[in-house]
């Protein structure tokens, strides 16, 4: 990694402010607040961002503790040396801060009471010349062989559907099924299928793979706007409609592993957890778009965190989409630390300590690969500036290879992993695009 040169000057801001009532010197810190000096928070290499750090509580402005703040490459590798400040000689701090090369600085701020019994910490992010921050490892040169390959041995099986209308959902407006297909490595796919009943077929289509976690049922409500509705679990097993019973069963199913889905058999691009898995989810949108109520010139994908990687990852095998929503995306950039930066959701290199074996297995499962294959569907991203699970840095280093003309990435500057304002208004565009063929 090219060395950072981080320039820091901190400038104490004296405040008038008359408080109503006396400090104590314990007082519990309700919130650390940051004001950049530039509403975007976006600047170019070698610029300065300069920003505002206030500590409060319920009177007003702490008088009494300290402030440390810690200036990081994206969360991962320190640029410079903490700063540290006594909150008794000035409360607001102003600190400035840039990085020469193409990311985001992170700044942590830290207070504590005098008697150190209570702290609370806050982060912030800048970006500087982002739209230039490129992938930490280039794309293997077997890539797309590796995936071709994969996609001729899942249909070299037999489709083997199993569909099950599920009555208890049904009504006047939409039918609702449990489906699932074979895949490789001896495994199944499964998922939620709705299907309107009024309007006349064919239908606008919308693709489906949930965040981390217990994984989620059908999307009536979507249906019920008129769409056909594929969601799609990435465990090979059918997730249980009932909340408390996915739960027992997404346990059941890690313990059973050794460990969280998401690792198992990380150094083995073959047999990695998410290779069958997606293999078998784009047979799915294949046999969903030869469905005579699926009007195969407007499918959309939509997805949040592990499911916007799956948005990357199949709109970069799938040419069917002609709109997607990829909004946090996880499984991007794994090879980011090797410029010291984060990579996103599950870290899995780290997980494994750096093993270079899955860095290198990594590669083929990266969501920065697939997006170089995404070149004709309009397509929304969304980015987290404080994203501690999906790094903006490894969001960027996906959305910049993205070869479309129709790409946009959209900043949610205050948020971390999370969709807000930004995510809802392009929800709604996205549904929009579907129905009018992308445009």
């Amino acid at each position: 990694m090219k060395k950072s040169f981080v320039r820091l000057a901190a400038v104490f801001m004296l405040t008038t402010l008359l408080a109503a009532t006396a400090f104590a010197q314990n007082d519990a810190v309700e919130n650390v607040t940051f004001k950049f000096d530039r509403e975007s928070q976006c600047y170019s290499v070698g610029e300065e961002a300069t920003v505002t750090i206030s500590v409060v509580n319920k009177e007003g402005l702490v008088k009494s503790g300290s402030l440390t703040v810690a200036f990081t490459n994206d969360g991962r590798d320190q640029v410079a040396e903490p700063l540290s400040f006594d909150l008794a000689q000035g409360n607001p701090v102003t600190v400035k801060g840039s990085i020469d090369f193409p990311g985001f600085l992170q700044i942590l701020a830290t207070c504590k009471s005098v008697d150190e019994k209570t702290s609370k910490s806050a982060l912030a992010g800048a970006a500087f010349d982002p739209e230039k921050i490129e992938p930490g490892l280039p794309k293997p040169d077997d890539f797309d062989e590796f995936w071709n390959k994969g996609k001729a041995e899942v249909r070299a099986l037999p489709l083997d559907l199993k569909q099950t209308k599920i009555d208890s959902l049904c009504d006047d407006e939409v039918d609702v099924f449990s489906v699932n297909f074979a895949t490789v490595n001896d495994r199944r796919v499964y998922g939620y299928l709705c299907v309107p009943k009024k309007g006349e077929a064919p239908y606008p289509t919308i693709v489906n793979v949930p965040g981390a976690g217990p994984g989620v049922g059908p999307e009536k409500w979507l249906a019920q706007r008129g769409f056909v509705v594929l969601n799609m679990n990435v465990f090979p097993y059918e997730v249980p409609l009932d909340g408390k019973e996915r739960q027992a069963a997404y346990d059941k199913y890690n313990n059973d592993l050794g460990m969280r889905y998401c690792y198992y058999d990380g150094a083995d691009r073959d047999k990695y957890f998410f290779r069958a898995a997606y293999l078998g989810i784009d047979r799915a949108v294949d046999w969903l778009a030869e469905q005579d109520y699926t009007d195969t010139n407007r499918m959309g994908y939509y997805g949040t965190s592990q499911g916007g990687a799956s948005a990357l990852i199949l709109g970069g095998l799938n040419s069917h989409f002609c709109a997607i929503l990829s909004s946090v995306p996880a499984l991007c950039d794994h090879g980011g630390i090797e410029k010291g930066r984060s990579a996103g959701w599950p870290r899995i290199v780290d997980f494994y300590h750096g093993d270079q074996k899955v860095l290198e297995a990594s590669r083929y499962l990266d969501g920065v690969n697939f997006a170089r294959n995404i070149d004709k569907a309009t397509i929304d991203v969304t980015v987290g500036f404080i994203d501690g699970v999906c790094s903006p840095s490894s969001v960027y280093a996906a959305f910049n290879v993205i070869p479309s003309k129709n790409k946009t990435i959209l900043h949610e500057t205050g948020l971390g992993h999370q969709n807000g304002e930004q995510y809802k208004k392009a929800f709604e565009r996205f549904l929009e695009r579907v129905n009018n063929n992308g445009r």
